[in-house]
């Protein structure tokens, strides 16, 4: 998701905070947390129905967050949030958190795409082999795609390294397509 820059905005104000608590991790899971929690639930319409006075609403929304256990800090942004009708930047937020987050702690995010799940070796020679291109220490996502019959898709820092037999056969047929 594309974070705008009113979201950007509110990201900075609370890593800053969040920097000057030495909480920037718990943080970080606080606020993927209640989003996991909010998002596409009944809560989100209920936080975000203006037929329901302001005062509800932020009980609600305090309810929710001491049963996940959030911290002050979080539970005031979100308050602060939900004043000011932003709960809808709430992904664009937790997209931007992660990443300075990540910036911060020299660490980048990768995305493998595999055929099947891959086994813990396999996965650890990967992260050391993204880990000498990007230089910074790699967070793998992993995902499963049946259709790509083998190999793997990469994503690292925006390029896309494409190893999958699926393209592999594409690029043969092209070049046989190209001769005949």
């Amino acid at each position: 998701m594309i974070e705008g820059s009113l979201a950007r905005r509110y990201t900075r104000a609370l890593f800053q905070l969040a920097c000057e608590a030495g909480q920037e991790e718990k943080i970080g899971q606080e606020i993927e947390q209640f989003y996991a929690a909010f998002s596409g639930s009944e809560l989100q319409a209920a936080l975000t129905n203006p037929a329901f006075p302001m005062d509800s609403r932020k009980r609600i929304l305090i309810q929710v967050a001491n049963g996940l256990e959030l911290s002050v800090l979080s539970i005031h942004f979100l308050s602060l949030l939900l004043e000011r009708d932003r709960l809808a930047h709430l992904p664009g937020i937790v997209n931007c958190y992660r990443r300075l987050l990540n910036e911060a702690k020299g660490r980048v995010e990768a995305k493998v795409v595999s055929a099947a799940g891959l086994d813990a070796a396999m996965v650890e020679r990967l992260r050391e082999q993204l880990r000498g291109i990007s230089g910074k220490e790699v967070v793998l996502q992993q995902e499963t795609d049946p259709s790509l019959l083998g190999g793997l898709l990469v994503e690292l820092e925006g390029k896309v390294y494409d190893g999958s037999v699926r393209t592999q056969l594409e690029k043969m047929k092209q070049r046989i397509a190209r001769e005949y």
